[in-house]
């Protein structure tokens, strides 16, 4: 299959998340901005791959609310913007990702997102319907809470394995690991997220021509500084989008996160695919370069 523009991209990250939240309800959401950067993935990877041009990117804008009233605590309403440049070369491609928020609520706090220089490479035809490719790539602190925990640096290396079984449908698979390097290995009395390793899982369904519909999940171990296993944690989120002129989508999401039960750490608060306390909803435009 030939993937174009319209056909194959799905709208980008938004840490509405997208994750990317602060106060209670904060602990929860801030996990989203991972998984918004894997909706895109899937099929801007193979769109990329199979243009001439060298550069390409993305910027998308959104708006991220949760159920609650605007007066409660646990309410939490945000815009949100992400980008992409993309360089791509017979060697591979150099991209580096840039976002940010301005909450709306209770102090409206603003932040960028940990912005992501990261190099990957060619994409590997392995048969007519698998592909792979492999990623090495650096986050850079830029967030308020990366800012106050004083991170210096976080590589991350990464692989996608792509399956296209039908001309509309897709998956991939990214298994991540990163590792949080921080000034110190406590702030205040909390121990600091040391190592990180992710299991991503995305399908990409083209309904129509200009209909998609992606759903993803990440499933995420994580080890303190003290080589404390933590809760493991689970993110799912899907989305319906419009391509409604080349080069432009329109997207409503949804995001909900969870915990699994770790005896070392105590209760679970579970997980269901929606969630008052941790459900986000989002509404975003993309423009595609």
């Amino acid at each position: 299959m030939q993937p174009t523009n319209n056909q194959y991209y799905s709208s980008i990250s938004r840490r509405r998340n997208k994750w990317s939240v602060l106060f209670c309800v904060q602990v929860m959401l801030a996990s989203f901005s991972f998984v918004g950067q894997v909706l895109a993935v899937n099929e801007f990877e193979l769109a990329t791959d199979a243009q001439a041009a060298k550069w390409s990117g993305y910027i998308n804008v959104g708006f991220t609310r949760n159920i609650y009233d605007s007066d409660s605590y646990y309410a939490y309403q945000a815009f949100n913007i992400d980008s992409r440049i993309d360089y791509k070369a017979n060697w591979g491609n150099v991209l580096f990702t840039l976002g940010g928020e301005k909450q709306t609520l209770h102090g409206k706090e603003s932040s960028f997102y940990d912005p992501l220089l990261e190099y990957r490479t060619p994409l590997y035809a392995l048969s007519d319907t698998v592909s792979l490719k492999g990623s090495l790539g650096v986050y850079l602190p830029a967030e308020r809470e990366s800012k106050l925990d004083r991170l210096q640096y976080a590589p991350r290396i990464a692989g996608y394995l792509f399956w296209s079984p039908l001309d509309n449908l897709s998956f991939y698979f990214s298994p991540r690991y990163r590792y949080n390097a921080y000034q110190y290995k406590t702030a205040g009395e909390r121990v600091l997220v040391e190592q990180q390793l992710d299991g991503l899982l995305d399908a990409y369904w083209q309904i129509t021509a200009n209909w998609y519909l992606d759903v993803s999940g990440r499933y995420r171990i994580s080890k303190n500084y003290y080589g404390r296993r933590l809760d493991d944690q689970f993110t799912f989120a899907q989305e319906l989008g419009w391509s409604f002129k080349p080069d432009w989508v329109l997207a409503v999401g949804h995001n909900n996160s969870g915990r699994f039960y770790n005896p070392e750490v105590g209760t679970s608060q579970g997980f269901e695919i929606y969630d008052k306390k941790s459900s986000t909803f989002y509404l975003s435009i993309t423009k595609y370069l």
